[in-house]
């Protein structure tokens, strides 16, 4: 008896471990147990997962197993976040959720519980790589299982027992047609190709492992095995992560050199299995859609508009949605995916040809005169355009207009909690969201660290483990993690049963694995911070911050100026891109800027979302290159994230984000702020070699020039850098000193006179110009103005707006106030010994920060006045400066107190960004409310008047300039009008006095007279 229970204390667990990695993903999901408010059912692999956690769990007792592993504080921690969850639900949210019942909430948080659970059962199997090996053979051995049995149902008429719906899964034998989508022994087709995809990977990195070539042939059959049943599956989003996560294997077993043949192969195979290639090319489909001829926006496809259509309000996109496929029934010979409701128009048809296809409909409209209800009216607008698009199908628009909506509303009932397990629905075909919906910010977090854990492990592992059956394990399973992971896009992958088993077990053993290899490894938390420490890692966490901060104004609607470059990019051709770089047409000379919205029209039309995504790129690029010109000067990473994060968040920085019309600036920006990383770069790295970075600081100089006349100071900024730098170590004579800024300042002497003399561009006029009396007064002033938005935001603009006010009446005492400030400064200076302070290097970077902020502005410090967007690159040197400071302060306090230094610093920091983060939100909500009441205006205008005669006069009252610093109509009414009207010959203007504008209108019987009221337009009369 003893030697039984000593046979079992050794291998009980293991003989458990290996039944169910081969029960499991062999036997089909018969139902057992009826759970009431789902078709979700407990089975025979629950119970036999309970016997075998139960022997897990006595021998914890008895300490002849561990809880220690490097993954159990993560693990229990998202335990724990589901619990929180669970209660928070049940508790204070089970009457505010529709069909919630707190027993199934219970049911799935313990389901969770339980495919995690065999974690530590198989961890604790792996005492040595015999055991591996042996859990190895029978993997393969399910697998090849699986394989077969899925070939049975293409070839055999073997039944599938599916769960899609309630009426399969009740355990009724479906046979599945050759055309239909093989499941195997899964419950679904998508359920399979996700446990393909983990185990081809894990198979394929197993090829590498082991030396005996016969082994390698088996192994690479029974995976190309694998490869056919998933192209039987038909899966399009597995087959692409299948190709990711194969590419990554290779590149982790250092067979880079594999990689362009496996695709060209997987592709080329894909094309002969028929129900694959077919339902690839179902994704995106061309058809004749109907398009509203005045707003530019999709109704419907041709058949049917024709047949049924939809009423669609103007200016705001309304799409025809196809019927649900059936859920009950037999499964179809065939698949025939329904299309969407999302259209990308080819823009494929001229000016002659969209005339000759426009047809007329009867129009269902409203007299209502306020724009406030008037996007509530259902109305076809009398005119419409059949033009040949792009139409994708059912299975895209179910998830983002359907699930994934439902996800978010569950996570915005908690952010913290979400609504708990089984609030949202069955499925969310996404299981990120779904982690934020069910378990807010906290369980999708400690579910994230379950996944980073391993992460840091196996990067551990590959580092310290030569080749060998262990390194492919732990290959194989990261590289099968990365496509469950894609997969979790648009699946729920995490939640699939017998993925979710095969998942845990196989990384428990894969985690056991590299514990028998590592038994001396380092903390996991020194991985951490190493990683922490990588460029990479810096730049991903701004990404998150920028899509946390900015990735909802995406949605925000055009404003002003927007129009005028929407109108100038439809009445442009192609051909007449030459003429930008010679001809402004009294326009601003910007070829780039130009070349961009007639390139981007036909794709983004009068959606501003594609626009706004743009801005919000290039921002971030700026961003990023402001964190990687921080981490060249100063060799400080920290210092480098704070430079990045600030600039990234800065409020100043709204109006060039959040307005379309600044688009030009940031591209400016952009390659400004790249050329002179190149240029430091070129200099810091082989200035005296190899000229790659001199000739990129060259090109982004030019790119930078055509998109805005702000970069016409990049000479005068690497001049400046040098001077600061270079000038006592640069050994060479006095040609060699100038041949460098040659080049740079032959293209600006060019460009203006391109611009000057050729192209006749647009000067500057009004307050935005030069006046040469002023010329001090202005210099002085706009200099105070941008320095004071730079530190205290749109909170000094009052105090700098009075100011001017006054001082502009009173030279004399603006004259005082100048020699005060001077002499104090210089007294203020000695007085905190500010060059002793700075020290050294410190000094030069702090002097070369002012440098940049002062040149980068020279171009409109001599103008009447200030805006926010000429700051966009000068802010560059304000941030690396605040960075500089902040980390001069910790350099001074950490030698004298550690943890006040440390505390102090802390505080500065979050104040400084919490101020920021704060006034960016403001400024993101005014730019929100800019483009609705942008919107509002012109949709009322659609809305209520179909056209009006030729010649009419069109008087707007009282329409709103501004939602605090955002612009509404300053100008661009007149072409915003256009795209609804379509007529050249409407005279818009706009007043301030409703009677002014009905004497102009007196006497002129078209004309009409619109004054902006309580948030609506509405027509005025006498």
């Amino acid at each position: 008896m003893r030697k039984l229970l000593k046979w079992l204390d050794k291998y009980l667990l293991e003989i458990g471990i290996i039944f169910l990695s081969v029960f499991i993903p062999l036997y089909p999901k018969f139902p057992l147990i009826d759970l009431p408010q789902t078709w979700v059912y407990i089975r025979l692999e629950d119970f036999l997962v309970a016997l075998v956690v139960l022997a897990w769990l006595i021998l914890l007792v008895r300490k002849r197993v561990s809880l220690s592993t490097p993954l159990t504080l993560p693990i229990l921690s998202y335990w724990l976040a589901g619990a929180l969850s669970l209660v928070f639900a049940v508790v204070f949210l089970r009457t505010q959720i529709p069909h919630f019942f707190p027993g199934l909430a219970a049911l799935h948080f313990f389901r969770r519980v339980e495919y995690m659970i065999l974690f530590f059962i198989a961890f604790s199997v792996v005492k040595d790589l015999a055991v591996v090996r042996r859990y190895l053979f029978f993997v393969i051995l399910t697998f090849i299982g699986v394989c077969l049995y899925g070939f049975g149902q293409k070839f055999l008429g073997l039944p599938a027992f599916l769960t899609m719906n309630e009426e399969f899964a009740k355990g009724l034998p479906l046979y599945l047609p050759p055309t239909a989508r093989m499941t195997s022994t899964f419950a679904g087709h998508y359920d399979l190709a996700a446990y393909l995809v983990l185990m081809i990977s894990f198979l394929g990195s197993l090829i590498f492992g082991f030396k005996n070539w016969l082994a390698k042939v088996f192994i690479l059959g029974v995976t190309f095995a694998g490869f056919i049943l998933l192209l039987f599956t038909a899966s399009r989003v597995s087959f692409a992560v299948y190709l990711l996560s194969v590419t990554l294997m290779l590149v982790l077993q250092k067979k880079k050199w594999l990689i362009i043949p496996f695709i060209i192969v997987s592709i080329y195979l894909a094309n002969f299995v028929t129900g694959s290639s077919e339902r690839f090319a179902k994704t995106f489909r061309v058809r004749q859609v109907v398009y509203d001829s005045k707003t530019g926006l999709p109704i419907a496809t041709v058949e049917d508009f024709f047949i049924s259509p939809t009423p669609t309000p103007p200016l705001v996109v309304a799409r025809k949605v196809a019927p649900p496929p059936p859920v009950s029934g037999p499964p179809p010979a065939e698949e025939n995916l329904p299309l969407g409701s999302g259209f990308i128009d080819l823009g494929d048809l001229t000016r002659e040809e969209a005339l000759a296809q426009i047809i007329k409909r009867p129009i269902i409209t409203s007299s209502l005169q306020t724009a406030s209800v008037s996007s509530q009216i259902a109305t076809e607008s009398g005119e419409f355009l059949i033009k040949r698009t792009i139409v994708y199908d059912i299975s895209f628009t179910t998830r983002i207009q359907g699930e994934w909506p439902r996800a978010l509303e569950a996570f915005r009932r908690n952010y913290f909690l979400g609504s708990g397990f089984s609030s949202i629905s069955l499925a969310t075909d996404n299981d990120y969201l779904r982690a934020l919906g069910e378990t807010g910010l906290l369980g999708f977090l400690a579910f994230g660290s379950v996944l980073v854990a391993f992460a840091l492990l196996i990067r551990q592992g590959l580092r310290k483990i030569p080749p060998s059956l262990s390194h492919s394990v732990l290959i194989g399973t990261t590289a099968g993690l990365l496509g469950l992971l894609l997969n979790a896009v648009l699946i729920d992958v995490f939640e699939a049963s017998k993925v979710a088993y095969v998942f845990w077990l196989l990384l428990g053993v894969t985690v056991g694995v590299a514990k028998l290899a590592l038994p001396k490894d380092r903390p996991l938390w020194k991985e951490a911070v190493e990683i922490a420490q990588m460029p990479l890692t810096a730049m991903v966490g701004l990404g998150i911050v920028a899509f946390l901060v900015l990735g909802s104004s995406i949605s925000n609607y055009f404003t002003g100026d927007d129009f005028t470059w929407l109108r100038w990019a439809v009445t442009s051709r192609f051909s007449d891109i030459g003429q930008f770089f010679v001809s402004a047409g009294g326009f601003f000379y910007r070829p780039l800027a130009k070349i961009y919205f007639l390139l981007a029209n036909p794709l983004f039309e009068l959606r501003p979302q594609g626009y706004h995504l743009v801005s919000f790129l290039l921002h971030f690029g700026t961003a990023i290159g402001a964190y990687l010109l921080t981490l060249l000067l100063t060799k400080k990473k920290l210092v480098a994230c704070l430079a990045g994060l600030l600039f990234l968040i800065h409020p100043i920085n709204a109006e060039s984000i959040f307005w379309v019309s600044c688009t030009s600036q940031l591209f400016a920006s952009l390659f400004y702020l790249w050329g002179f990383i190149g240029w430091v770069a070129w200099r810091k790295i082989n200035w005296r070699g190899r000229p790659l970075f001199f000739f990129l600081a060259l090109l982004a100089f030019v790119l930078s020039l055509l998109s805005h006349e702000k970069a016409v100071t990049f000479p005068l900024i690497i001049l400046f850098y040098d001077v600061i730098f270079y000038h006592s170590r640069v050994v060479m004579n006095w040609a060699k000193r100038v041949a460098p800024y040659l080049p740079f300042w032959v293209l600006l002497t060019a460009y203006f006179w391109i611009r000057t003399l050729v192209s006749h561009a647009h000067g500057l006029s009004g307050d935005y110009s030069y006046s040469f009396k002023n010329l001090i007064f202005n210099l002085v002033g706009n200099f105070t103005g941008y320095l004071g938005e730079a530190v205290f935001s749109f909170n000094f603009i009052p105090l700098y707006d009075l100011s001017r006010d006054f001082l502009r009446s009173q030279k004399l005492v603006a004259v005082i106030i100048l020699i005060v400030v001077v002499l104090l400064a210089k007294k203020f200076s000695k007085y905190l010994k500010i060059r002793e302070w700075w020290q050294g290097q410190n000094f030069k970077l702090a002097v070369f920060c002012l440098g940049w902020f002062m040149i980068a502005l020279l171009p409109f410090l001599g103008l009447g006045n200030i805006a926010e967007r000429y700051l966009h690159t000068a802010l560059v040197g304000f941030v690396l400066a605040l960075a500089l400071g902040i980390n001069r302060i910790w350099e001074k306090l950490k030698t004298k107190n550690l943890i006040l230094g440390a505390c102090l610093t802390i505080i500065v920091v979050a104040g400084v960004t919490g101020f920021y983060w704060r006034e960016m939100a403001k400024a993101k909500n005014d730019w929100r409310l800019a483009g609705e009441t942008a919107n509002k205006i012109l949709l009322a205008m659609a809305t209520n008047y179909e056209e009006f005669p030729a010649s009419t006069s069109l008087y707007f009252v009282n329409l709103p300039l501004r939602q605090n610093r955002a612009w509404i109509f300053p100008v661009g009414l007149k072409d915003g009008l256009w795209f609804i009207y379509r007529d050249d010959s409407l005279k818009i203007y706009q007043l301030s006095d409703v009677e002014e504008a009905l004497d102009l209108a007196e006497g002129k019987p078209s004309a009409r007279v619109f004054p902006f009221e309580n948030g609506g337009l509405k027509e005025a009369s006498r």
